[in-house]
């Protein structure tokens, strides 16, 4: 899959979800079954926001990290990619991924096309060659090309997807 193509298809999935959530009633995208569980709205602001906290760097395509990657960097990525599709439960990784329940679904799709602007404002000021250069940092994994970035939201998404599911089964 081209980068083009990868995140296409990141935004289809994207997209989709978010219009599927326009047509929940509104106390259904806040119920939550258990007392201090997040719900769907909570669920989605932490996906705007963890990509926030990745791509932070790129609304100024000048200021990008552009590091290199070393073998811990590497192993660290993986690392986070076998969480994210094992389903394990864990802490967020970083205060700023952190939902604070204050976000309107509008609001948040209005953030993440901001995100996805930023992705394609740097695509269109470094070329499509800029997927392959280390360009953003995850707070465990390390240091990100684009493409990597890309992966690992889609990845990211996907399982935030099942859990969404798995709730609005248990809120029926």
């Amino acid at each position: 899959m081209t980068f083009e193509q990868r995140l296409h298809a990141f935004n289809t999935t994207r997209n989709a979800l978010l219009d599927e959530m326009e047509r929940v009633a509104t106390g259904a995208l806040v119920a939550t079954p258990i007392a201090g569980a997040w719900s769907i709205l909570d669920i989605i602001e932490h996906l705007v926001l963890a990509e926030r906290a990745v791509f932070r760097e790129l609304p100024d395509p000048r200021r990008l990290v552009d590091a290199t990657r070393g073998v811990a960097d590497h192993v660290r990525y993986l690392l986070v990619l076998f969480v994210l599709t094992s389903r394990v439960r864990v802490r967020v990784p970083s205060p700023a991924m952190v939902p604070r329940g204050n976000r309107g679904l509008t609001e948040l799709r209005r953030r993440w096309d901001e995100n996805q602007a930023w992705v394609r404002s740097c695509i269109d000021c470094h070329g499509a060659e800029v997927g392959r250069r280390v360009v953003c940092e995850h707070p465990i994994a390390g240091p990100l090309t684009l493409e990597q970035a890309l992966v690992m939201g889609q990845i990211h998404v996907d399982g935030h997807i099942r859990q969404i599911r798995a709730l609005q089964r248990l809120l029926t």
